[in-house]
């Protein structure tokens, strides 16, 4: 492959690692990591906290519908800036209010960056990278989301009590972001082969059931876990030190290790990965059910929660297009619609459950929901091991 080439592949990659990073980091997770300010500040239930956080997930899933309906018209590039752009203001509106109301308008437009900025991708990497190279490369994409919740964690820690400062620097990514992919994508159309229309697409086939079960159960729980774990934690955990921005940074740390899914499907096949991945994210939410108030038992949530959820992440972008190979962005738009419904139910569902039973409770209720994805790994994609 030639240089040029390759730089065209990895340069791709890397703006969308930095877009990922922006709209599923601070924007998308950043809510979670500040709850605990802003339950003090604004004076914020569990029950309302988590119909914020089902907010900002309709706001996700809301963008996410309107990008499976423009990307094969309008190409990944307007829709990945448009993200960049929404990430920006909503989180400059979360800095600059003094109410909550507003407070939740700027938490779901911030929200709604992510559902512009992943689903496009998959059109843009099937159209400018080779087929041996496109796993890992979603890999990469997909893993831009744990940068930005460790980058979350080291503002966070840094601003300490000025968490409005944390949040304009986020906005200041956004826009950062935004620029990069307006320099890196391509205008106009970017798959390099003809995707069945929208309306002719054939979604309703057996072999996404389980795609679409584990998109659906993952998108709850982890929307769930992203909103309230820390709050859990910094109210279980007396220390001298500021838990949220750490627990953070350990999810983002060990989260790295996602970006060798790829490179893990192919050696060991796609059922034993999404077997493991589901099992490390029930044992993240039962450590914290049992042992939210001990640093160990919580820092080691955290780990299985950051290998787990960023594997998973792209798990569902390689299992989308092994199973709908032949429309790819159409399919993994219905795919993160799955997603998208989940997020939305899991907060507002939970939560309203942990305020009545505890938000111990509600992560135990949380892995319980998890273990039946594990039956999902006797359901192999089309091509088990696929090439990265």
């Amino acid at each position: 492959m030639p240089d040029s080439g390759r730089a065209s592949t990895w340069g791709l990659g890397m703006a969308g690692f930095c877009a990922i990073a922006v709209s599923f980091g601070p924007a998308r997770a950043g809510y979670g990591l500040f709850l605990p300010d802003f339950r003090e500040e604004f004076g914020l239930s569990i029950g309302m906290s988590g119909l914020i956080a089902s907010g900002l997930q309709a706001g996700y899933l809301v963008a996410l519908t309107v990008v499976g309906l423009l990307v094969a018209r309008v190409g990944p590039r307007p829709l990945v800036v448009l993200g960049g752009l929404a990430a920006a203001g909503g989180m400059a509106l979360v800095a600059a209010t003094p109410v909550a109301s507003l407070l939740a308008v700027g938490v779901i437009v911030a929200g709604t960056s992510a559902g512009w900025s992943w689903a496009p991708y998959n059109d843009a990497v099937d159209g400018a990278v080779p087929q041996r190279l496109q796993g890992r490369v979603l890999s990469v994409i997909s893993t831009g989301t744990t940068f930005g919740v460790l980058a979350a964690g080291v503002a966070a820690l840094a601003a300490g009590p000025g968490w409005r400062v944390g949040w304009l620097a986020f906005a200041a990514a956004g826009l950062i972001a935004a620029a990069i992919n307006h320099r890196v994508l391509p205008a106009g159309l970017a798959s390099g082969r003809a995707e069945v229309p929208a309306g002719r697409a054939r979604l309703a086939r057996l072999s996404a059931g389980p795609l679409f079960g584990v998109a659906f159960a993952f998108g709850g729980i982890s929307a769930f876990y992203w909103a309230f774990a820390v709050d859990l934690v910094s109210r279980s955990t007396q220390v001298a030190f500021e838990t949220g921005p750490v627990f953070y940074m350990v999810v983002g740390f060990v989260g790295f290790a996602g970006v060798f899914t790829g490179d893990a499907v192919a050696r060991f096949g796609f059922s034993r990965v999404l077997l493991g991945t589901s099992l490390s994210l029930c044992a993240a939410c039962v450590l914290l059910a049992f042992g939210a108030g001990s640093l160990p038992a919580s820092g080691a949530s955290a780990a299985l929660y950051g290998v787990g959820v960023m594997t998973m992440s792209s798990l569902l972008a390689i299992w989308s297009s092994l199973v709908f190979h032949e429309q790819p962005s159409t399919g993994f738009s219905a795919t993160l619609f799955a997603f998208g419904v989940g997020c939305v139910a899991g907060p507002a569902t939970l939560g309203a459950y942990a305020e009545r039973y505890g938000l111990d409770a509600a992560f135990l209720v949380s892995a319980a929901v998890l273990l039946p994805t594990a039956v999902a790994a006797v359901f192999p994609p089309d091509g088990d091991s696929p090439t990265v």
